[in-house]
């Protein structure tokens, strides 16, 4: 009896406890658990920050903070939309046919979101702004990129792209910042910051130029950062080249803090198979810590040459802020030109020459007032005027180049304005 009692008792506290473990089990009670509505929860409250605002009278704001919810309120009032039949594009992003790419998207335009939910003046009162993202991209856009009163677009932040819902998991991030008919590198996904300048970037006037294939091997450095391979999963990679930090310390080129570089391309789309000039403006802040790379070595394998150098990079760039086939970098009235480079662009018939003014030109160097001294490989400095400038080649030998004026040659190294 005292075996079936203890039995009874169990069997009878199995079953309570059975029951609480099913009631515990059961949905039909206990509200479900949504995890897109938690997550557009927490994407609502996702801020882009607007830093640098001035207002109509010029004077300074606050950095405003924008929740992503208000800008959905309004997109409400004020939307703007491209749609599959009506897209937008990048001006220089076509596919294999050699067609522009087509983009659909939602969103606002920045210049609804100053006038409605900031203090700020009209969008033609900057001459720059800084788009940062939470990936570490940054690209600065000028004010004939965005100034729509020129020849600029309006920019869009947009809440849908290709016809995806955008959130913080999303590959374009919450917000993407968008340039109908611009450059695609003035494009941002994963927007968090917008900062602004009354300062209007123009191209550097340069007046003292120095070559890349001739500069002292003592500013050059290397970085090694772990990338993403196939099939192996990982691989160290120890990149070479010249460090910009080096440089500046060098005073090869002249910049502080509050000076954008100016990155100037000529590189090879291969999927429309040609070549065209690219242009990247960047901040201090990235191109100080970057490198004009040549080399690369993987693991312990051999050191080799990058393809299409020198290669503006670093080891905190975001993907997307890469420069390849490197023309010239500018800062100030400094810049660094590639003559590999130069010669691919300006040397069409392929006679081993190219004009020097060419190059002048392009960095806003030449004016016929001026004279300029060149110096060469031994340091020798001769002077010679804006005639004999102009009228002045480069050429190449193999790997050598050489600057020719009159019946003159000279193995050069750097040309400057006489001051």
């Amino acid at each position: 009896m005292r075996k079936r009692k203890y039995f009874a008792i169990f069997t009878l506290i199995f079953i309570v406890l059975l029951s609480f473990s099913l009631s515990a089990c059961k949905t039909d009670d206990v509200p479900e658990v949504n995890d897109n509505v938690l997550a557009e929860t927490t994407d609502d409250e996702y801020t882009l920050e607007l830093k640098g605002l001035i207002d109509d009278q010029g004077n300074v704001l606050a950095d405003v903070l924008i929740t992503k919810a208000m800008i959905k309120t309004l997109y409400e009032t004020n939307p703007v939309e491209y749609t599959e039949e009506e897209p937008c594009y990048a001006s220089d992003k076509k596919d294999e046919d050699n067609n522009l790419i087509p983009h659909s998207l939602k969103g606002v335009y920045l210049e609804d979101v100053l006038s409605e939910l900031s203090d700020s003046a009209t969008i033609d009162a900057y001459g720059s702004m800084t788009l940062s993202a939470t990936d570490n991209y940054v690209t600065v856009v000028t004010e004939d990129v965005f100034n729509s009163s020129g020849r600029g677009s309006k920019m869009i932040i947009a809440l849908e792209y290709d016809g995806i819902s955008l959130n913080t998991a999303e590959r374009s991030g919450a917000l993407r910042a968008v340039f109908p008919d611009q450059i695609a590198n003035t494009w941002a996904k994963k927007l968090k910051t917008i900062e602004f300048s009354t300062d209007i970037l123009l191209t550097p006037s340069v007046n003292q130029l120095y070559f890349y294939e001739y500069l002292d091997q003592e500013y050059r450095d290397s970085y090694s950062i772990i990338e993403d391979v196939q099939p192996e999963g990982t691989a160290n990679f120890t990149y070479y080249g010249f460090s910009l930090g080096k440089l500046i310390n060098g005073e090869i080129l002249n910049a502080q803090a509050s000076d954008k570089m100016h990155v100037s391309a000529w590189d090879y789309n291969s999927e429309s198979e040609t070549w065209s000039e690219y242009q990247a403006w960047t901040k201090y802040e990235v191109y100080s810590v970057g490198y004009l790379l040549d080399q690369v070595q993987r693991e312990e394998e051999g050191v080799e040459d990058l393809d299409r150098s020198p290669v503006f990079d670093g080891p905190t760039f975001s993907a997307g802020m890469t420069v390849k086939n490197v023309l010239s970098a500018s800062v100030f009235n400094s810049s660094i030109v590639t003559l590999e480079t130069a010669f691919r662009r300006y040397d069409t018939n392929t006679d081993g020459e190219i004009w020097v003014k060419d190059l002048l030109l392009l960095l806003n160097m030449y004016d016929e007032d001026d004279s300029y001294i060149i110096t060469s490989l031994d340091d020798t400095r001769v002077e010679i005027s804006s005639e004999q400038i102009f009228a002045a080649k480069f050429k190449k030998n193999v790997d050598e180049y050489t600057f020719n004026y009159d019946s003159e040659s000279i193995s050069f190294k750097k040309i400057e304005v006489k001051i």
